[in-house]
């Protein structure tokens, strides 16, 4: 869960080396959210994992837990419109699929409870690189030390934000549809399961083959 002990600039503490570590016996961690871009770092002082800078303050966490005999996992969370300017550093903005207010209040270190705003719209060319910020991210949980990589893609974040039809409302290649979101999951027969389609496009991603990527 996320404990918001990082620095104001999204960067781990000593102290969340020591936090991973004490629970290293669990023999498999994964960690609190961790934004694979300076745009996702939504809440007040959650780490992230996009720089040099974070890459080196990971490497004491990894190690800690790996001289306790546990297994740590990054778990990537891009919070899209689930977050507050306030809250974001190096340039980052409120992003999301489309421009759909979250409900409630976010808090923020500087001003407290604020409302949520209304995220700006992702181009395609920005969402085609948000795609790459996750790649980025998981080859730096590489360098970081971590034994592999979770997408955190529920809760209302970015990734879910796409899956959902009352938070994606776009018309290009990344829209809704009936097509990519049935409501045929849970029912019997083939229909929705092994008719599922696929996105036919000509975009390649490409992660490290010795890391471990959960979807």
């Amino acid at each position: 869960m996320t404990r918001n002990r990082a620095t104001v600039d999204h960067i781990p503490t000593p102290i969340m080396a020591e936090y991973y570590s004490q629970r290293a016996s669990a023999s498999l961690i994964i960690t609190e959210g961790t934004s694979p871009s300076h745009n996702g770092e939504g809440y007040a002082r959650i780490p992230g994992l996009y720089n040099i800078e974070q890459v080196k303050a990971w490497k004491p966490v990894t190690n800690a837990v790996h001289e306790n005999d546990g297994k740590i996992f990054v778990q990537l969370m891009h919070t899209g419109r689930i977050g507050h300017p306030a809250n974001l550093t190096n340039g980052g903005e409120v992003v999301a699929p489309s421009a759909v207010a979250a409900s409630g209040n976010m808090y923020t270190d500087t001003k407290g409870m604020q409302p949520h705003p209304t995220p700006r719209v992702l181009t395609t060319k920005e969402v085609n690189a948000a795609v790459q910020e996750h790649v980025t991210a998981a080859k730096n949980a590489i360098e970081a030390g971590f034994d592999g990589v979770e997408l955190h893609g529920a809760d209302g974040y970015l990734l879910e934000q796409f899956l959902n039809p009352d938070t994606n409302r776009r018309t290009d290649e990344y829209g809704s549809s009936v097509e990519t979101n049935p409501d045929t999951f849970y029912t019997p027969g083939e229909e929705g399961y092994t008719d599922y389609p696929t996105l036919q496009n000509d975009r390649s991603v490409t992660v490290d083959e010795n890391a471990v990527v959960e979807h």
